[in-house]
């Protein structure tokens, strides 16, 4: 009898140690095993199966339990117990050290969202409809820019001032809801020439006509995007519109759209709950002046809305369109 009690005792130890194990490789996947220089780690993979070569993985301090850093895996080691990865550091986090034992997670959404990751525009996912859009890259900076990237696949974005639909990850449609409202027919479309770390480049075009006044407007434009650091981006933005006639075009005057060409920077700082400051300056090309844009944009898992302030001139001091007017959004990407 004694000697079932221990069997009995043993099994029970076991299947706690293993139930923990696994619970264990469930959260993390692996950990540092080697810190070789600040720009390379290597590290032991527990779990290989969200991780391969190529992955994008996020370090942890194990001390802290906070997000200290990420970077891509380069090569990868199935031969040896536990499998080893060489991980190239792309960015560390506010001065951070990676130390042996930090743990190592596959970059996803879900942990993001379950370990309540601090927003960092280094983080930004794309390649998956499936991603809320509170950790993606925005393909829209509100009414008063030009556009911003290309939505995924399969994805859309509704807004009261526009439709857009992804059809591959780098190439996209458009619509002006204010133009149909004025009887124009148009469509726009988006396509992504580069994405990488260092810098990414969207260009975009789009034509409406009206059949009643034989009126056309023609608009090209374009997005590089700059990241500074964790926090940082630097959006330069191109707008041109040709032939504008808007004798007759109620809506689209009233919202100010399509009637000037402008070149902006748009800086935009990425807060620790994923929402948005925009600010930066604009050059308006017909009237030749300096303005400038100030905007906050609360995220959610589907949902945007955006409110700030704008000027086409600096120098006219007086509140309204033709000085320094509020500009609002909202829309759905989904």
């Amino acid at each position: 009898m004694p000697d079932q009690r221990i069997n009995s005792s043993m099994r029970k130890i076991v299947l706690l140690l293993f139930l923990f194990f696994l619970s264990f490789k469930a959260i993390a996947n692996g950990t540092v095993s080697e810190v070789i220089h600040p720009e390379e780690v290597l590290v032991d993979i527990f779990d290989s199966t969200n991780i391969d070569i190529g992955s994008r993985v996020i370090f942890f301090s194990r001390k802290l339990n906070r997000p200290i850093a990420f970077g891509v895996v380069k090569k990868f080691n199935t031969k040896l117990t536990p499998q080893e990865a060489l991980v190239a550091i792309d960015e560390v986090f506010e001065n951070a050290i990676i130390m042996k034992k930090d743990i190592v997670y596959p970059l996803d959404f879900k942990l993001l969202k379950e370990k309540q990751v601090p927003g960092f525009t280094s983080l930004t996912l794309h390649g998956d409809d499936s991603i809320p859009a509170r950790y993606k890259e925005l393909a829209y900076f509100g009414v008063f820019t030009a556009e911003g990237h290309t939505l995924d696949a399969k994805e859309f974005l509704l807004s009261p001032f526009q439709l857009q639909y992804g059809l591959m990850n780098d190439l996209g449609l458009k619509m002006s809801n204010a133009l149909w409202l004025d009887g124009y027919a148009n469509l726009g479309l988006k396509y992504r020439l580069l994405r990488q770390k260092y810098a990414r480049m969207t260009v975009n075009t789009m034509g409406a006509y009206k059949i009643q006044s034989q009126d056309y407007i023609w608009q090209v434009g374009g997005v590089v995007s700059l990241p500074a650091n964790a926090k940082f981006q630097n959006h330069l933005m191109i707008n041109i519109t040709l032939d504008p006639q808007f004798s007759e075009a109620h809506a689209t005057k009233g919202l100010g759209l399509f009637q000037d060409s402008d070149i902006r920077s748009i800086t935009e700082y990425m807060t620790n709950d994923w929402n948005r400051i925009l600010y930066g300056p604009t050059y308006n090309v017909e009237l030749q002046t300096f303005g400038g844009t100030l905007s906050y944009m609360w995220i959610w898992d589907s949902f945007h809305t955006s409110l700030g302030l704008a000027t086409k001139d600096f120098s006219n001091l007086v509140v309204g369109k033709t000085g320094y007017y509020y500009v609002y959004d909202l829309f759905w990407r989904f």
